[in-house]
């Protein structure tokens, strides 16, 4: 299967999951990483938003740390996030990438916004008995942190000015 070379079973509801599931067993396996991320490609071109495929190619793009498939990482990852915005994996490593190309830093800070708080959301419906989330937590806060810490005075006031921050916010008096 080659992008945009979809077989007539590509209608079929089957098609996109199963094309994922060997392009991850592909991934799992070790050595075939061309070839299972021709078969993202592959599931992209069939269903453009699915969130799995635009995130398994995502981390694929991520691990080579080339700027050029860092920016196509980035656009995955957005992808995944906004076709399932209640994945925190997808906001979380949206916030890595974006992060890492230092283009986008109020970018990188809302997908660690949206992260955070997801991944808090379901650890409180989950009674506080995640599966590990609390680590994640700690590294998205730490990202977030350093992000901050590393902002212009402008970009901090850009921030600041922002309507839609979900973690800042001003105290009484404009503080």
């Amino acid at each position: 299967l080659e992008p945009g070379g979809l077989p007539s079973a590509a209608a079929d509801a089957h098609f996109v999951p199963c094309v994922i599931n060997l392009a991850s067993v592909l991934v799992d396996l070790g050595g075939h990483e061309q070839r299972a991320e021709q078969l993202y490609r592959v599931a992209l071109a069939a269903e453009p938003e699915h969130a799995d495929a635009a995130y398994n190619l995502a981390l694929l793009l991520h691990d080579r740390k080339t700027e050029e498939a860092v920016e196509e990482a980035a656009t995955m990852y957005r992808v995944a996030a906004e076709a399932e915005p209640e994945r925190w994996d997808a906001w979380a490593n949206l916030a890595a990438a974006l992060k890492e190309l230092r283009r986008e830093p109020l970018g990188a800070l809302h997908a660690y916004e949206r992260a955070i708080l997801v991944l808090e959301s379901a650890e409180q419906a989950g009674g506080g008995e995640g599966g590990g989330e609390g680590s994640y937590l700690s590294k998205l806060y730490y990202g977030y942190g350093t992000l901050l810490a590393d902002l212009s005075p402008e970009a901090c006031g850009a921030l600041a000015a922002q309507p839609q921050n979900l973690l800042l916010g001003t105290a009484e008096g404009g503080m």
